[in-house]
């Protein structure tokens, strides 16, 4: 077997590795996921330039209390990262049911209350793109 081959396999079986605690990590968030109300403090879509194009990628910021104690997140999704989409349009509708101000509702880690999350759901590609 050839060094290239070798290596080619070790890297292989590295980002199974990391595609699956991912996965994990992101099963044990739902799993574990305390539901709570959170007030949104902002919302925007960033645009990022590169030689593949134009990636829009939508954020919320809010902030809760668990346990008598005061947090600000940024999740949309539990796990790591924000999908950016290709259009601005795309980014936005995905974060056009939050609005500035308003009460909604978001999930809290148990055993970790600074990590937390809006959406309930985790898409695939997540595994593969932390944007």
């Amino acid at each position: 077997m050839s060094k290239l081959s070798l290596i080619s396999i070790i890297l292989g079986i590295v980002l199974l590795g990391v595609a699956g605690y991912m996965a994990y990590s992101q099963q044990q968030s739902l799993s574990s996921g305390v539901q709570i109300e959170a007030t949104v403090e902002s919302k925007e879509v960033t645009m990022d330039s590169s030689k593949r194009g134009d990636r829009y990628t939508p954020h919320v910021t809010y902030s809760y209390t668990y346990n008598g104690t005061q947090y600000t997140s940024d999740n949309i999704r539990p796990g790591i990262g924000t999908k950016a989409s290709d259009t601005r349009t795309a980014a936005e509708d995905r974060i056009d049911q939050y609005n500035v101000g308003e009460t909604t509702t978001a999930y809290v880690v148990q055993g970790s209350p600074s990590k937390s999350y809006l959406k309930k759901r985790v898409a695939l590609y997540h595994l593969y793109s932390a944007s």
